[in-house]
């Protein structure tokens, strides 16, 4: 992706957005950037549109590859770390008269929640192909890091947020190796549930184990009192969640008729260890994304 074809991202290119405004709250004004419309995100598109199934391998191969060069792009020239979703943009604004039309014809509900502001009701509109957007930065870290803190939603949370090790850009490869995963099926790959449907963030380590394999006792030492209160000093689990059986990533990968390479990249972008992880340059060059492994 050319900086010519990204989204200006940066606090000093908001004057080329082609429409801004500033709005009054609690905490003082806030400026406002409105961006290019667009059509849903990939989750709510699968969601709404293939609740019993994901999408065919060629899709989510090109929406992966659109992804990780949006990446590579925000990670080397913008120096920044995501967190964020991915949108199914419009290759055309005419998509949006039907919208407009409905619109005039029957209003979408409305309601007044101050003098001068009224909250609207989405209006589902049916998506057509168009190009993949990286969006929702309001998450994203800025420089060259390490960060800490709670990032990602939990279900989507890399090991070492988990964990609350220092993070980075490897975040982000870990994001999509499961929105690969999202997008190609039904269910998630980790729910950070346990047996009974409670959320914690042992039964998330126990899934992870289970798909994974045991961390690497270097990757405990990087903080050993969170270490502790999930393995012993010799890294043995101490089973406050049980670890689910038969869950690697081959017994889990039932859609395709030749998984091979799919589970190889998934190998390559799930690790313990974030500096295990290929840049988004990388990946670009993975045989799944390229390929040399397609199935039939």
């Amino acid at each position: 992706m050319s900086p010519s074809r990204s989204t200006c991202i940066l606090p000093d290119c908001t004057e080329n957005f082609p429409y801004s405004f500033e709005i009054s709250g609690p905490d003082g004004r806030h400026k406002v950037l409105v961006m290019q419309p667009a059509q849903m995100s990939l989750r709510d598109l699968k969601q709404v549109f293939r609740p019993d199934g994901g999408f065919d391998e060629n899709f989510v191969r090109g929406a992966i590859h659109e992804l990780l060069k949006a990446l590579d792009f925000i990670h080397e020239e913008a120096q920044l770390v995501h967190t964020g979703n991915l949108l199914l943009g419009l290759d055309d604004d005419s998509q949006l008269e039907p919208l407009v039309d409905m619109e005039l014809k029957s209003p979408v509900s409305r309601k007044k929640v101050a003098e001068n502001r009224t909250i609207y009701l989405s209006r589902l509109m049916r998506p057509k192909p168009g190009p993949m957007l990286l969006s929702d930065f309001g998450e994203a870290r800025t420089g060259s890091g390490p960060f800490a803190g709670d990032i990602m939603p939990i279900q989507y949370r890399a090991p070492e947020v988990i964990m609350c090790i220092a993070w980075n850009r490897p975040v982000d490869i870990w994001s999509v190796g499961l929105t690969a995963w999202d997008l190609l099926g039904p269910n998630r790959l980790f729910t950070a549930k346990d047996e009974d449907g409670d959320m914690y963030d042992a039964a998330h380590l126990a899934e992870l184990i289970a798909t994974l394999g045991p961390p690497p006792q270097e990757f405990l030492q990087r903080n050993v009192e969170r270490a502790a209160d999930f393995w012993n000093e010799q890294g043995k689990w101490l089973g406050l969640a049980p670890i689910p059986k038969n869950r690697s990533l081959e017994e889990l990968e039932t859609r395709l008729k030749d998984s091979t390479g799919f589970v190889a990249f998934l190998r390559r972008v799930l690790t313990w260890m974030p500096e295990d992880r290929p840049t988004a340059k990388e990946l670009l060059q993975d045989p799944w994304l390229t390929g040399e492994n397609r199935s039939t």
